[in-house]
């Protein structure tokens, strides 16, 4: 029985497997999820996304202002009297990992649909050893063998399409120092559906902001501003 089920002896049967081998590799290989941010503690969270910066909070600001423009945001709302900034970006790049802010559930829409394809791999398998015999043979031109997963308008068309938004806060600290705390997220879309949303909780997005507020800073202080 085994033997039948991986060579099958008529030819109907062998290209029926080796068509049923190649959707099955194809379908687990499109079951595999991009690697996804773990959410970290609430303590953790807070010391990546703040920072403490020498200057009052309109100089702090104006370094916000630009670090963001540099990492080609769009500012969408300022409010520089209580130290608010939000911004957004829409690309076809990936930016940041998002964390899924949701409990995970026990087993993962990828996982169900890989465990899909293999059941109906293994019934199609099963069938064909069974059904197969000389008969596909002779039948081969009015009971030709279907083939899955051939349909090019299953899969999705678009490109992935990932929105981010920033939101900053500024709080102003004894000596003249001003408190930037950054929270971020995010969402990726493909033919006008959410494929995932969450935080943004990456330590390598939050530094290479803080890092561009601190060099925005460092040059208003020591380039001479030209009359």
């Amino acid at each position: 029985m085994l033997r039948s089920i991986i060579r099958p002896k008529s030819k109907g049967g062998r290209f029926f497997y080796i068509s049923l081998i190649s959707y099955l590799v194809v379908g687990v290989s499109g079951c595999t999820n991009p690697p996804r941010v773990e959410k970290p503690p609430t303590s953790v969270a807070r010391a990546m996304q703040t920072r403490a910066f020498h200057g009052d909070l309109k100089t702090v600001l104006k370094a916000s202002i630009h670090s963001l423009q540099d990492m080609d945001y769009t500012i969408d709302v300022l409010n520089s009297d209580v130290g608010l900034i939000s911004a957004s970006r829409t690309t076809e790049h990936r930016k940041a990992a998002l964390t899924d802010e949701k409990p995970e559930e026990t087993m993962s829409a990828g996982q169900k649909a890989c465990i899909a394809i293999g059941v109906i791999a293994l019934i199609a398998l099963i069938a064909s050893a069974i059904f197969g015999g000389d008969k596909d043979d002779k039948k081969k031109d009015s009971n030709r063998p279907i083939i899955l997963g051939d349909n090019n308008d299953d899969g999705p068309d678009g490109p992935r399409i990932y929105r981010y938004k920033v939101t900053i806060s500024l709080n102003d600290l004894e000596n003249d120092e001003t408190n930037v705390r950054v929270s971020a997220s995010g969402e990726v879309e493909q033919d006008g559906k959410i494929l995932s949303t969450g935080g943004i909780h990456e330590l390598e997005f939050f530094q290479k902001f803080f890092a561009g507020m601190s060099q925005g800073l460092f040059l208003d202080e020591n380039v001479p501003v030209k009359n």
